[in-house]
């Protein structure tokens, strides 16, 4: 694609992705903000399961494997997060706390997920790390907000917006196939805006 092509190409990716900041915002973003985390927005986790999923192609054919994918990784990190609770618990500092379970249930998850058949529907890993990345600073933000969650012995996790956060991964996968779905309204050779389907010489 010509020069013209990539303005447009990013002309279409910023539009698009504010009218669904917009949408987010007026919808999922006002309930996360009355309700949820008073105030506060965690809309930004978009733009990690965007990118992750746009840089890999964003082919339609693999968008319930992304969604999956978002949904395992945040069940991974509860999982990481209730393991360094219980340790907490012990006495263990922060820092070897984290350091050995990082290093511990990553081996496993990655041997679980590199070995597993890749037909199955939650098989990208990068997109596990992107959903556990976003559910560690997601949890702190809420313990900041709220306190640690109400079976947190060690004050290590709060899953209250987890359920928004599973919402915005999974929307960034939408905004990521929207913004690939752009490259249908350019025109290859010419960088012109055409209708899917014809060309616009």
């Amino acid at each position: 694609m010509n020069k013209k092509g990539l303005v447009n190409w990013s002309i279409w990716i910023g539009v698009v992705s504010g009218i669904y900041c917009a949408i987010y915002l007026l919808t999922v973003g006002a309930y996360t903000g009355a309700k949820v985390l008073p105030g506060w927005q965690i809309v930004y986790a978009t733009f990690t399961a965007l990118p992750i999923y746009f840089t890999a192609g964003a082919k339609r054919s693999e968008f319930f494997n992304y969604i999956c994918s978002y949904l395992c990784g945040v069940l991974w990190a509860m999982g990481y997060l209730w393991i360094m609770d219980r340790i907490a618990v012990l006495g263990v500092p922060a820092w070897l706390n984290i350091a050995v379970v990082v290093a511990i249930v990553c081996v496993i998850e990655c041997a679980i997920h590199f070995t597993l058949p890749s037909s199955l529907p939650f098989n990208v890993v990068p997109a596990h790390f992107g959903a556990i990345s976003n559910s560690f600073w997601c949890s702190n933000m809420t313990i900041a907000i709220m306190g640690p969650g109400r079976t947190a012995v060690g004050g290590f996790y709060n899953f209250k917006a987890y359920p928004i956060l599973a919402i915005t991964l999974c929307g960034g996968v939408v905004l990521g196939l929207c913004c690939n779905e752009g490259l249908n309204f350019i025109d290859s050779e010419t960088g012109n805006w055409k209708w899917p389907g014809k060309s616009s010489k």
